[in-house]
């Protein structure tokens, strides 16, 4: 069985997905299904054991590097025991902590949530985890985790006792962004991966594209209410489906600007709560610059 060379610890909304998409396209590099198995940090994942948790590599070559990509590992104040469990579990795996703009990535994160639990709400899913906030402000004030898990340089001191400086990569999201061919071949080096092979020939991955999201749910939304119609879902099944696609993309013509428009649009952070959180992390934004010896002035505004 295997175990990972390399995690991708973070941050939550600061292009994971998209840097986990980039790796497997790489012939020698095998990401984990599910993405985030967040093993290390979720009780219930934890108590699923180490055979499970080593199944997800198991097909894996044996010249493959293996990784996968759990933002919860970099959420210390809900998730506390995560980095202990991976030192003890895998003292040698290789760190990537990729950063954002704190109060974008901060926002992007409630956003996120917010959306699902819309989602989630429209149709039905009974989760715990669904956020009542409607507002950024409501939901910095009601879970603390949206403005923790931008503290990055807390996070990374959480692994510091367990792992060498060596043993990180650090990132910033927009370098990612902005000159990926030199980030992705960064990224192989230190992975110790062939970094000539050209894992951007697919194309540039551009991660949880926005419209994707919103034509998703409203096909499931117009499915949903057509197939409440007594005796209309039996009838679906016997049309054939080119005839159900020319139906849904009419009714989509019809309705679906108009129906995007109003849906899972969270509100916008308020001017003056920016204004607060730019000095409220002005400080620890400099102390995480220093210690990446990184200019991170323009975080400040």
């Amino acid at each position: 069985m295997r175990k990972p060379d390399f995690i991708i610890i973070g941050a939550a909304k600061s292009g994971t997905t998209t840097l986990y998409q980039y790796l497997c396209r790489h012939p020698q590099i095998y990401m984990s299904t599910p993405k985030e198995p967040d093993f290390f940090s979720l009780e219930k994942s934890y108590a699923r054991g180490i055979d499970w948790y080593e199944s997800l590599f198991k097909d894996a070559t044996p010249d493959q590097i293996c990784g996968e990509a759990s933002t919860t590992y970099s959420r210390y104040e809900q998730h506390p025991k995560a980095a202990e469990r991976i030192a003890k579990y895998c003292p040698n795996v290789k760190l990537i902590y990729i950063m954002r703009h704190p109060l974008d990535r901060a926002y992007s994160f409630y956003a996120y949530r917010f959306k699902g639990t819309q989602l989630n709400q429209e149709f039905h899913v009974a989760r715990n985890e669904l956020m009542t906030a409607k507002t950024f402000e409501e939901a910095i004030a009601q879970q603390s985790e949206f403005i923790d898990s931008s503290y990055y340089l807390e996070q990374i001191e959480r692994y510091l006792p367990f792992f060498p400086r060596e043993s990180f990569l650090f990132l910033l999201m927009e370098d990612l962004i902005e000159k990926p061919a030199s980030t992705l071949n960064q990224i192989l080096t230190f992975l110790g991966a062939d970094s000539t092979v050209d894992i951007m020939k697919g194309g540039e991955v551009i991660a949880n594209q926005a419209k994707d999201y919103r034509e998703g749910v409203f096909q499931k939304k117009i499915a949903g209410s057509v197939n409440a119609i007594p005796g209309v879902k039996l009838m679906t099944k016997l049309v054939p489906k080119p005839i159900k696609q020319g139906m849904y993309n009419m009714l989509k013509d019809l309705t679906y600007e108009k129906w995007k428009k109003k849906q899972y649009f969270p509100p916008k952070m308020l001017p003056e709560t920016r204004i607060m959180l730019i000095e409220k992390f002005r400080e620890p934004n400099r102390e995480l610059a220093q210690f990446l010896n990184r200019d991170l002035s323009h975080w400040d505004q």
